[in-house]
């Protein structure tokens, strides 16, 4: 399969797997991370909200998914943030703290692990990829 047709969420599998020197299916399972289900939805071949982008870490790197389903790897993220204790490094985490930092409409958005959770259930909610990306961003500002 060429990688422009695959989902979103096997292209981060395959990408991290090429930067680790290893197959894929030798890799913890995404999901322990964050929700393929919601990454697809957000990240759809038809569904490109300019500027927008999301990191997470996954595998001891941080993984930038762009709206147009080019995706970064990185050891180090900087990101301007809500949260006082975000790190820099991917060292810095637990296996407990899922996070999510997602850049879009100019403003930046960072997600714990109890409110990644929330938004994966509005994405899996809404109708299509675009209500999904309008549900998210309309939680992000609220809360």
């Amino acid at each position: 399969m060429v990688r422009g047709e695959m989902d979103v969420t096997e292209q981060v599998i395959y990408t991290v797997a090429e930067v680790h020197g290893k197959d894929p299916v030798e890799l913890p399972q995404l999901e322990e991370t964050i929700s393929s289900d919601a990454l697809n939805d957000l990240f759809h071949r038809e569904n490109h909200p300019p500027g927008t982008y999301i990191a997470f870490p996954y595998c001891d790197v941080w993984v930038l998914i762009h709206s147009n389903r080019t995706i970064d790897v990185f050891k180090e993220h900087a990101a301007t943030s809500a949260l006082e204790d975000f790190p820099d490094t991917v060292e810095d985490l637990t296996a407990d703290e899922p996070m999510a930092v997602l850049h879009a409409e100019n403003d930046r958005h960072t997600f714990s692990k109890d409110e990644l959770e929330t938004v994966h259930e509005i994405v899996e909610e809404a109708e299509d990829g675009k209500e999904a990306w309008e549900n998210t961003l309309d939680y992000a500002e609220r809360r």
